[in-house]
This record gives structure tokens, sequence and C-alpha cells, in this order.
């Protein structure tokens, strides 16, 4: 059953020292549904995610259900950073299976989690590699790893870090088919995506943000063709639209001549 509501940031502003990496935000992001945060690096996009999990002191208000994030350990979200800490010694399997712990304690997964980690390693692609150190494992692989944790934990809300970074076309693919089957949970998913095309592909809302500012929040639709997209990244980005209808957003070529 899809979720109704949304996560509201209210006047949201995030210093570190001197520096004002977020600049008074405002915008709601429905719950249930996947939406994706674009921009040039610098725009503030990671930190926003690392507002919304509540590890980041903020100056305003995020408000998901009622109440405030930073700090709020009920919350069941997940988060897929884009730079993990990688633990020595766990195989895959073990490391999958930390998603489960909250609900069953470490290393007493009940029989539905352990069918569960089954089944997301066959969909993820690493089902035959459970028994190898997490160490061990490519940057591909290991972005389906944390990946797979992720869905593991079976969370209300995902936060993925550019989570096809280190990804082949294929695999790429393949993980966001996978995170799109959330929304059919109601769980809601916000992540961070320089592939905009991608972005368009998957995400029903799309956040537009440049140097600490949100210049454009909607439906996918409408901000893929926006002025403020193209203004986000200096008017360097042409949109094409596909015999499909699907858009395909490239970088504008420099004249060098």
């Amino acid at each position: 059953m899809m979720t109704t509501g949304a996560i509201t940031i209210t006047d949201l502003t995030v210093r570190y020292g001197d520096s004002t990496i977020l600049d008074d935000l405002s915008a709601q992001i429905p719950h249930g549904q996947w939406t994706c945060l674009v921009g040039p690096n610098g725009a503030g996009k990671t930190t926003l995610l690392k507002a919304l999990l509540g590890i980041t002191p903020y100056v305003g208000s995020i408000q998901d259900r009622g109440s405030e994030v930073f700090n709020n350990h009920r919350r069941n979200i997940a988060f897929v950073p884009q730079s993990p800490a990688i633990p020595q010694g766990m195989t895959v399997s073990e490391y999958v299976a930390l998603g489960r712990s909250k609900r069953d304690g470490w290393g007493n997964e009940s029989k539905r989690s352990r069918a569960i980690i089954e089944e997301i390693l066959i969909q993820t692609s690493l089902f035959g590699m459970q028994r190898n150190f997490i160490s061990q494992l490519s940057g591909g692989e290991m972005q389906r790893a944390l990946i797979a944790r992720a869905l593991a934990q079976e969370p209300d809300v995902i936060l993925l870090d550019e989570p096809t970074s280190a990804l082949d076309l294929h695999h790429q693919i393949s993980v966001l088919n996978n995170i799109e089957l959330l929304k059919a949970r109601g769980v809601t998913i916000i992540s961070t995506m320089h592939d905009i095309t991608l972005a368009a592909m998957y995400a029903q809302n799309i956040v537009v943000m440049q140097k600490g500012k949100i210049l454009l929040a909607g439906d996918s639709g409408s901000v893929i063709h926006s002025a403020e997209l193209k203004r986000a990244f200096d008017n360097r980005i042409d949109v094409f639209t596909l015999d499909s209808g699907r858009p395909v957003i490239v970088a504008t070529k420099e004249d060098n001549s």
C-alpha cells in the first residue's frame, strides 16, 4: 500500500564552520515515491541527504511523520553512501545480513530473514559470492553489496548517494530496477544522481540544486524541460526527446576552435 504524506523541509540551513552548505531550503518530498536530487558538484546534494538521514546538525526543520529527523533513532531508514567503511574479515552474506540486525539481532537471523537475504543476493547478482570477503570485492560489486544490505533492511525510507557511480550500464539498470520495486511497497526513495537521463527514467520527482539552494522541485517531466535545470548546469546541457517520448540529457560540447 502506498504511503501518503511527505517529508517536510522548512527553512533548512547547514553550515560547516564559516561555510554555508545549504541555504534556507524548503521543499516537500512525497512518501512512497522516488525523488532524485540533481545538480553540479558542490550543489549540496550529499549534505541534504545526510540532513534527511538525521546525522547532520541543521537550523530549520525536517519533519517526517510529525517528528524531527535529527538523531531520531526510531526511523527505519537505510543509507547507501558513496564511500563506505569496508569491514575486514566479513563475508558478503554477513555484510548483507547487517540489514536484518535491527529486526533479529546480529547473528540471529530468522528463517524469513535468511530467505530475504538469499533473494536479495540473487537480485543484485551477488549470489555465488556470498562467502567472499567484502574487502575483496571490486568497486561495482561493493556498490551492489551496499544496496543489497539496504534492501535487506526493508526500510520505510532509503537514501542513496550516487547508487550507480561504480556500475557498468548493465548493472546500473538492474540495480535501479530493484530499487524501483520498493515503490510498490510504499518505500520513500531519495537519491542523488549525476546521470540526469537515468534520473528522469526512474524518479517521479526531481529537485534541482545549485550552490546550496533549490532552484526547482517538481514532477520529473516538468523539471527535465525547465530553464532552471539548464541554469543549474550553466546552460551547458541539452535535452532531447526520443521517439518513445523519453528525454535524454547530454552535455553541450564546447567549441574550442
